[in-house]
């Protein structure tokens, strides 16, 4: 049995409602069931800085089982910086707490008439006044909240500064590291006058098939320790590990896109960082450890990741690691996306035109504390690249793009031009295999719109399970499909799992047409289009979109990117056209 708590945050009440076998079948937890609930209840056209939006946190049916990396959590709501469905994942211990607390996902709804911090645990909801919190980082806020006699243990998802005052990328934050980054659901959060909600988790997740799952969970561990992926590079390097390689490829945006190879690579790079780990850590039931601990010049900070080190280095000039360990704690600490808050800050430098030095860290530090307060220069900012500056805004749908240039991959460009929350690497991750482990032609159009197609419904059912990515590396469907065969009882082959995110993919896609998108926001920056990369390994290469009508046709729907309703109906969702008209 799976159950869904409700919060209403205007008459501070609370209900649970049970989610049947059919619900997980078809769209199994986490981002599924998040964008069913939203498609089912969340009117279009929302403000989504009004009390009407929902703010879902969901977990999966693994979720606090011995399934690797089976800790994570899913936050999802209209995103108040692209207007399009958004769901943003976090690692940590958050979705351990949430199941065991027998939820498999809270759904918050209206506005809390006084700065609130909700606690929740299994049956109970306090509505406690966070007056004393607001205006505190996260760490701290974090500190606090776990004063309280019997919650040393829980998890806690709060907002810092930028959260509190609506910055338009602000990030839910964990753990005082680990983040729901992107699209500023920190601020639907603030909005709300929700500073943090803390889940105490003391109960069991039951099994359909115990002993069998066990067995499944030793073999899924195994392949993951012989990959040398996860069980070697990510484990020594973590995600950085990955820098050198997309710079060598001549695809590591620098200073706004503008380039695609970054002198001060080596200066930011994996092996220059390894110099400086103290530590690894992981998640709940990860062997793979990728999280490190980092100290440089006598700044530790965690969570150092490779889209940090592109954002706010190669693409503000700077290559400083103890600046980039500055940044890094900096945002953490204020709760904002450090991928939005580079790109805005690139995009604000070029347009400055030489008032403002390439590199310049302590502009940039300064730049990162007025955005979050939103003072000075950082009033606009706050708003994001796309609505603050558009003439040199490089993002998909309002959200800045991440640390693949698409001029020099094909898929890359087709995936972020395609994804359903705005530019991003992970709903299919085609970088790996066109950039990192080159199986691919990165410069060809063959097979790569039926590659995007593949990658992103997989990784949507992979996104709902919920597992991390890097998982993928090891394991295939059939895998995640037995894993979860066996702990819900639910049978599930590799096809049901990939057909589930199928299904779920088009159903955010419906939710967008409903926000009055439209193909014409499959695009990417005008600047990618036209203007090439001017030097290294990818010299003279263009983003073009030539495969997309073929994209449309694999997907089953019209010239115009819209879903036929026979599409829908074999889908087994053409319903949902009624609640999003």
């Amino acid at each position: 049995m799976y159950n869904v708590l409700w919060i209403d945050l205007t008459d501070e009440d609370f209900w649970e409602e049970e989610v049947d076998d059919a619900l997980v079948r078809d769209f199994i937890g986490g981002k599924g069931l998040a964008a069913r609930l939203l498609c089912e209840h969340l009117p279009p056209r929302v403000e989504p800085l009004s009390p009407g939006n929902l703010l879902i946190f969901a977990a999966g049916p693994l979720t606090g089982t011995p399934a690797p990396s089976s800790g994570r959590a899913s936050a999802s709501a209209k995103s108040p910086l692209t207007g399009t469905i958004f769901e943003s994942h976090c690692g940590g211990r958050i979705g351990y707490h949430l199941r065991r607390a027998g939820y498999l996902a809270v759904v918050i709804s209206g506005r809390a008439e006084q700065k609130t911090l909700l606690r929740i645990s299994r049956g109970k909801v306090e509505f406690e006044s966070a007056a004393r919190l607001w205006g505190r980082g996260t760490r701290e806020t974090e500190r606090e909240i776990k004063q309280k006699p019997g919650w040393g243990r829980c998890s806690v998802a709060c907002i810092g500064i930028a959260g509190e005052r609506l910055v338009r990328f602000a990030s839910i934050i964990h753990e005082g590291h680990r983040a729901f980054g992107r699209g500023g659901l920190g601020a639907v959060m603030g909005s709300k006058n929700l500073k943090a909600l803390a889940i105490r988790g003391e109960g069991s997740v039951e099994l359909a098939r115990p002993e069998e799952f066990k067995r499944k969970v030793r073999e899924c561990h195994a392949k993951l320790a012989e990959h040398p992926t996860t069980g070697k590079v990510l484990k020594l390097y973590g995600t950085p590990n990955v820098l050198a390689k997309v710079n060598y490829a001549g695809l590591l945006p620098t200073r706004n896109f503008s380039e695609g190879v970054f002198e001060g690579a080596d200066e930011i790079s994996a092996e220059a960082l390894a110099k400086h780990i103290r530590g690894s850590y992981g998640c709940y039931v990860c062997a793979i450890r990728c999280g490190k601990v980092v100290e440089v010049g006598g700044v530790r900070t965690t969570s150092l990741e490779y889209e940090t080190l592109f954002a706010l280095g190669a693409n503000v000039g700077v290559a400083n690691l103890r600046w980039l360990v500055e940044f890094n704690e900096l945002c953490n600490d204020l709760g904002m996306d450090t991928i939005s808050a580079g790109g805005t800050i690139a995009a604000y430098i070029e347009s400055r035109q030489g008032a403002i030095a390439w590199g310049d860290a302590e502009r940039v530090y300064a730049l990162l504390e007025d955005i979050a307060h939103r003072r000075g220069e950082g009033e606009a900012l706050a708003e994001g690249s796309a609505r603050a500056l558009p003439e040199y805004s490089v993002s998909v749908k309002g959200l800045e793009l991440p640390g693949y240039d698409p001029r020099g991959a094909r898929g890359v460009a087709l995936a972020y031009a395609t994804s359903n929350r705005g530019a991003c690497h992970l709903r299919a991750p085609v970088y790996i295999e066109e950039i990192l482990t080159q199986s691919v032609d990165r410069r060809s159009r063959e097979g790569k719109a039926a590659l995007v197609k593949q990658l992103q419904d997989l990784h949507s059912a992979l996104d709902s399970l919920i597992l991390c990515k890097f998982t993928a590396r090891a394991l295939t469907a059939e895998d995640y499909a037995e894993l979860l065969s066996l702990a819900t009882g639910i049978e599930f082959t590799a096809e049901d799992l990939v057909t589930a995110g199928e299904r779920i993919f088009n159903l955010e896609r419906v939710f967008n047409l409903g926000e009055g998108l439209s193909s014409k926001d499959d695009a990417l920056p005008e600047r990618l289009l036209t203007q090439p990369i001017p030097e290294g390994p990818s010299r003279g290469m263009r983003a073009e979109l030539e495969i997309l009508e073929e994209y449309y046709r694999l997907r089953g729907w019209s010239s115009a990117g819209v879903p036929t309703r026979e599409k829908l109906r074999q889908l087994g969702i053409d319903y949902i056209l009624r609640a999003r008209s």
